[in-house]
């Protein structure tokens, strides 16, 4: 198996010969840094002469693109290599697009970038007035298929389903029994599908536990609860959701000029978001900072709970619910604050989250976050070094950490970079769509007794 830079010099190499690209041409493909954009230039490539009576003068091209010194590095066992781990996948999502779920899109787009086959079947279509802008760069709308499940699976080596609930509800499909035969199964488990779900019934996931392949828990708090629940160790892998640090921009976070102190959320509006305890811990701070304005921008079943709460708590004034808005203006929302608040909690019904998204693009952008000790927070934020932790539902001590933030302007600046750092090292969606390929590749490859490593 081959690195991913490789694997984009050999796109290179492959396309420099179907379109007799000529050394003065090749500078411009210094600066790729995926595959999408060679992705139409490829369509026809893998059903052409791969050969060429210049093959060699071809291999000179590629080693000047990347500065290799092996003539041989470039032969054709790599392109038939390259050629087999175009992997066909099929994602099994429950709603697309989905406003709250960038985490399942960057996981795609990841691995189209990488040059794979990615189909979407949904359950439910969602409408709205706006998409993320990635949905119409990649052309996501014509990949989907709704409501009815493929009655023809033979073309997919992979089926990849998005929670837990969901590999269950196809499992036993018809056609998911003879394809499981000779295909391979694998689930991410990413919040409810772990604990609201298996709350009345810590069973409900045996067969698949048996039947599937591979499970991707999006943080170790999950791992463990998965091995607790009967999987096999072996058979989990841990694999974060990513987010695409160059949306959102970094920048210092500095005492604002007009002195006013701007905190955000952005989130959907459910219980286990925990939304209502930073409200009331707003009605605690503004008493002795009355120069701050909290924003929460999202929507959901709580919203009406929660406008009814800003009344009581007579914060009409301080705090707004701003619902869904497009994604360059959370971008610009998120670039206007400095506190960003999530204290989630572990609601009555069990749901709980993994490792929240939105704290993710907060942190890359370089806010102050504060949440809470709840599921796989602590494996995001390092508090006090890339953020802040409280305990659930203590609105005393979330109140006391804003204030805490609000009176220590001088520890912005180490706290925002230290919080970049760690999403860029760790939850980068380039680094891990490498990892999410190499996951997959390998789990065809054990077939063959062994393990890809790219």
């Amino acid at each position: 198996m081959f690195s991913y830079r490789k694997r984009i010099s050999i796109l290179l190499f492959l396309l420099v010969i179907n379109t007799h690209t000529s050394v003065e041409d090749v500078e411009s493909f210094k600066s790729i840094d995926t595959i999408f954009d060679l992705k139409i230039a490829m369509d026809n490539i893998y059903n052409s002469d791969l050969l060429s009576e210049n093959c060699i003068e071809v291999d000179m091209l590629v080693d000047y693109v990347l500065g290799c010194s092996s003539k041989s590095a470039y032969d054709l066992d790599m392109v038939s290599t390259l050629k087999k781990n175009h992997l066909n996948i099929l994602f099994v999502v429950g709603h697309f697009p989905s406003l709250s779920q960038i985490f399942i899109l960057n996981m795609i787009t990841g691995l189209i970038d990488k040059g794979h086959n990615v189909t979407i079947f949904s359950f439910h279509k969602d409408h709205y007035t706006f998409v993320h802008p990635n949905i119409k760069k990649y052309q996501l709308l014509d990949k989907i298929i709704y409501k009815n499940f493929p009655s023809q699976l033979a073309d997919y080596d992979i089926v990849f389903c998005q929670f837990g609930y969901l590999g269950n509800k196809i499992l036993d499909l018809p056609q998911m029994k003879q394809w499981l035969k000779q295909g391979k199964l694998a689930v991410c488990f990413r919040g409810s599908d772990t604990t609201k779900y298996v709350k009345n019934d810590p069973h409900v996931y045996r067969k698949l536990f048996e039947k599937g392949h591979l499970f991707l828990p999006v943080c170790d708090y999950f791992k463990k609860r998965l091995i607790k629940l009967g999987c096999k160790p072996t058979k989990i892998m841990v694999h974060h959701s990513g987010i695409d640090c160059t949306q959102f921009f970094f920048r210092v976070r500095k005492t604002p000029e007009d002195g006013i102190i701007h905190l955000i959320t952005t989130c959907r509006l459910v219980k286990k978001k925990g939304v209502e305890y930073a409200i009331k811990a707003i009605a605690r701070v503004v008493k002795n900072y009355s120069n701050i304005c909290f924003t929460i921008i999202g929507d959901g079943p709580e919203r009406a709970h929660l406008k009814t709460l800003i009344k009581q708590l007579d914060l009409q004034d301080k705090v707004s619910l701003q619902g869904w808005v497009p994604h360059e203006k959370v971008v610009s929302f998120l670039n206007k604050a400095h506190i960003f608040l999530l204290p989630s909690i572990r609601s009555s019904d069990g749901n709980e989250e993994g490792i929240p998204n939105a704290l993710k693009e907060a942190m890359a952008m370089g806010l102050i976050s504060i949440a809470t000790w709840h599921a796989g927070n602590p494996e995001l934020i390092d508090h006090e070094i890339s953020g802040f932790l409280v305990p659930e539902k203590n609105v005393a001590v979330l109140a006391h950490t804003i204030e805490y933030v609000i009176e220590h302007p001088e520890q912005w600046s180490s706290i925002g970079l230290a919080a970049r750092k760690k999403v860029e090292e760790q939850f980068e969606t380039k680094s891990l769509s490498i990892e999410l390929e190499e996951m997959l590749l390998g789990l065809l490859d054990r077939d063959n007794g062994k393990m890809s490593s790219l």
